[in-house]
């Protein structure tokens, strides 16, 4: 049994030399580099969780090439489709502001709204704040967040769905408050 384990972490380590470049290499001519180690990784991963043998022939390498291929199809796709989300949310969420600050006919209620919401976003964790404010603020897309601060648009997307999961909760709290001692 651990005779059989030790074989196996063996030819992994073979196969995993003997293709791992070429892979990356390959996946980075349609993704970024972090993007590129994240699906070879996870290719070799799901190789190694399933501990099947690995019989190396010639088709292998075809085989492994096309597995990254569609890797960084989906990815790509799932990426246009969130960039595309993200950029009307974000014009919506902009026109939202506009409309609201000049229908508004209480300055000094909206002046609280406004300041309550910048308020709560500097409650955000550090990195999270930064993210934050590079999608909607700046109306940056993920990809280049994730690429400005060399982390994967993965972590960008994670970073923005839980600051504005924490926006949500903060502020439905807050205007119901300020709404209640407004009128």
């Amino acid at each position: 049994m651990a005779e059989d384990k030790t074989i196996f972490t063996q030819q992994f380590k073979a196969f995993y030399l003997q293709y791992a470049g070429e892979l990356l290499f390959f996946a980075r001519k349609f993704v970024d580099n972090q993007t590129a180690e994240d699906i070879v990784h996870d290719i070799f991963l799901k190789i190694w969780d399933k501990k099947s043998t690995v019989v190396v022939e010639r088709e292998i390498r075809t085989y492994m090439l096309s597995i990254v291929q569609n890797a960084c199809y989906d990815y790509l796709k799932h990426q246009a489709i969130a960039d595309s989300f993200m950029g009307k949310a974000v014009q919506q969420l902009k026109m939202e502001e506009l409309e609201y600050l000049s229908s508004s006919s209480d300055d000094l209620f909206d002046k609280q709204k406004l300041q309550a919401i910048y308020t709560t976003i500097e409650e955000l964790p550090p990195k999270s704040r930064d993210i934050f404010k590079k999608a909607y603020l700046e109306g940056q897309k993920h990809t280049a967040i994730a690429k400005e601060l060399n982390i994967s648009p993965r972590t960008v997307e994670t970073h923005v769905y839980k600051s504005l999961k924490f926006l949500r909760k903060n502020l439905a709290t807050l205007f119901n408050y300020l709404l209640f001692f407004h009128w």
